[in-house]
């Protein structure tokens, strides 16, 4: 992307972050859980994980989503990643000291971060059966038998803009709105979109964000042929940047937050948490499952030039750390070209999260705003021998106290799409 000189990211402030996520349902309770050294990952009980070499995951718990559906009608259309969606969205909307719909709903739009378009496959077990013929799986058989009893609604809960639809029509924002389904680069995408639309003067307002689900068969069985599960148990399971790293756990849930010109969040009176003063992404165009150093360092040094940064200006980097060997070390390579000499700290939270794919890269916006409140690095609890590669990185098991102004935050897909977002945090 080519910057345009007339046009800045600094205006763009946030207002507003509401979470749903394995580890707590609003930024600070996420974030008091990390510093604690807490994980929620644990034996998935959703599904039978048997068949599978991972058998542990980051569910999210005491969440109901009726709490947050205006026509509880819908739910029957709202798959996990869409109900997480609608309430962290919601809380995003109050927490920016919005009452109802929107005022100039014109004006206000929705980005989105979505995940892969899937129904529930409890909803196919039935119809399956019917289609077999003792041990042989007869496809006329299933056309006659099974088809007729899969519920009519399976395909539209699985629509991957679920979020998008719900969220718009219940704030009432008819303004400019996009859906990214990116793998993970998707929700950091989705936040750095919104913010040239604002900039652009597209919008004075837009909600922006991740939701997915990765707790289900489907991601279970796509994530283990690419070979990127974990098989550890659940206290170690996750080890981002470790020699021990032998992949990730599947994780859900959501993080939004309203973006605000700044004009018009000072206009109305609206606490500032933060800016976003840079935005970078790329793709690698390699295979499914590679990535390329160059192109994580290209994205983060047009994130920093965007924001106007040195790399010594930087406080803090929220890394992807998706405990593959093979990522963790392309990320770590990417980063310390982009950095140079400069050795911020640098933390992810999958090792307590697990991957939560769209929504992994705005739980980490979320977990870097507080950062910056606190003044404190949350430490990767996993972590004991750094791998070969990764010791370039300013990495740490515990948590520690640092000023933190600026973040830069990373998401990776598959693919090779890479995003980074620049973050100028406002402590209180």
């Amino acid at each position: 992307m080519t910057t345009p000189t007339a046009l800045r990211l600094d205006q763009v402030v946030i207002t507003g972050a509401g979470v749903c996520s394995p580890l707590g349902h609003d930024p600070d309770a996420l974030f008091d859980a990390l510093i604690a050294g807490e994980s929620a990952l644990g034996p998935v009980d959703a599904f039978d994980t048997a068949p599978f070499r991972c058998r542990v995951g980051a569910q999210v718990s005491g969440f109901k989503a009726r709490d947050w559906v205006s026509n509880r009608k819908n739910l029957k259309l709202m798959s996990p990643a869409v109900r997480y969606g609608l309430a962290a969205l919601k809380r995003a909307w109050a927490a920016a000291g919005f009452d109802g719909p929107a005022t100039h709903p014109e004006r206000v739009g929705m980005f989105v971060g979505a995940g892969t378009a899937i129904g529930n496959s409890d909803d196919l077990v039935d119809a399956l059966g019917r289609g077999f013929d003792g041990e042989r799986f007869d496809l006329a058989r299933f056309a006659t038998e099974g088809v007729p009893r899969i519920n009519p609604l399976w395909l539209l809960k699985g629509l991957s803009n679920n979020v998008l639809g719900f969220g718009t029509a219940d704030l009432d924002a008819r303004g400019v709105n996009q859906n990214y389904c990116n793998s993970a680069a998707g929700g950091l995408q989705a936040m750095g979109e919104a913010a040239w639309a604002i900039a652009e003067g597209l919008a004075d307002v837009v909600v922006a964000g991740g939701a997915d689900s990765a707790i289900d068969p489907a991601h279970f069985t796509g994530f283990s042929r690419l070979g990127l599960l974990t098989s550890g148990e659940p206290g170690s399971a996750v080890r981002p940047f470790d020699a021990a790293h032998d992949g990730f756990a599947p994780g859900e849930g959501a993080a939004f937050f309203v973006l605000e010109h700044r004009a018009h969040a000072e206009a109305r009176g609206a606490h500032i948490l933060g800016r976003i003063v840079g935005y970078g992404t790329a793709a690698s165009a390699q295979l499914i499952s590679k990535g390329d150093p160059a192109v994580v360092a290209a994205a983060a040094r047009q994130a920093m030039a965007h924001a106007g940064w040195a790399p010594e200006d930087v406080d803090l980097i929220y890394a992807h750390g998706n405990a593959t060997a093979a990522f963790d070390a392309q990320e770590a390579a990417g980063l310390a070209a982009a950095l140079g000499t400069a050795r911020p700290p640098v933390t992810t939270n999958k090792a307590q999260l697990g991957h939560a794919v769209a929504a992994s890269g705005p739980l980490s916006v979320a977990c870097a705003l507080v950062a910056g409140q606190r003044g404190q690095v949350p430490g990767v609890p996993t972590l004991r021998e750094p791998a070969p590669g990764c010791e370039v990185l300013n990495l740490s098991a515990s948590t520690r106290p640092h000023p933190v102004r600026r973040a830069l935050i990373h998401a990776a897909g598959l693919g090779g799409q890479t995003a980074f977002i620049a973050l100028e945090v406002n402590p209180t």
